[in-house]
């Protein structure tokens, strides 16, 4: 015997000891609420009858075949969460979530930018520093580095552009601004230094796609 049980059949509400489901085969019932508490309850006719009243000696009639609906629904539902859980942790599902985690990790490995050696004016002195490469920035690099192959054809192409590099970069702080003022000769290696950082970040993540197809158990994938 259940201690407390609420049924409400127009909402289709089975309460058993608190924990609430929904079940719409109750919903034709005629009464508007039974109510269980502590071995004795009532049942609320509704349209301003009066309530009837429940004994223990009624339980297994009149109460004992909702909580049977109830305690079958959460035998459903336990076993369709179930299987929903095994299936959201079967290995083909982990493997997707994994390849496309890697591919956001990958993405951002990229526009984080990287590091190379350049002369700022402000020292005329050559040291590391951070250059962006968000999507905007490399429009700029490719941008650039088709201006700086038209120089030799046109008059009118700019031989030098302005750019922004970073001094003392790190995770959480873009560093001090430094613009640099960069020639063909030197802006060559940065790009090729942007182009490799780019293609760097990218065989990382095809490498670790390639360890997630491989992969025997969800272990395995998770260890990537």
């Amino acid at each position: 015997m259940k201690t407390h049980v609420t049924v409400i059949p127009s909402d289709g509400i089975i309460s058993v000891d608190g924990e609430v489901l929904f079940l719409d085969g109750i919903t034709s019932e005629t009464f508007h609420a039974l109510q269980w508490h502590g071995g004795a309850g009532h049942v609320e006719p509704g349209d301003g009858l009066p309530n009837e009243e429940l004994s223990a000696d009624d339980y297994e009639e009149r109460v004992a075949p909702f909580v049977a609906l109830w305690e079958e629904e959460k035998e459903r539902l336990t076993t369709e969460a179930a299987a929903a859980e095994e299936a959201y942790n079967s290995l083909e599902n982990v493997k997707a979530r994994k390849l496309t985690a890697i591919d956001a990790e990958t993405s951002a490995a990229i526009l984080a930018g990287f590091e190379c050696e350049a002369t700022p004016p402000d020292t005329g002195v050559p040291e590391l520093l951070h250059f962006s490469y968000d999507e905007f920035d490399q429009q700029n690099f490719a941008d650039a580095a088709l201006s700086m192959q038209l120089v030799a054809t046109s008059g009118d192409i700019p031989t030098s552009t302005p750019w922004n590099a970073y001094r003392g970069h790190t995770a959480d702080s873009k560093g001090e601004l430094v613009i640099l003022n960069l020639t063909a000769e030197t802006f060559l290696p940065i790009y090729a230094a942007a182009l490799n950082h780019k293609a760097t970040q990218m065989a990382i993540g095809g490498q670790r796609k390639a360890a997630v197809a491989a992969a025997q158990t969800v272990e395995d994938v998770e260890a990537i």
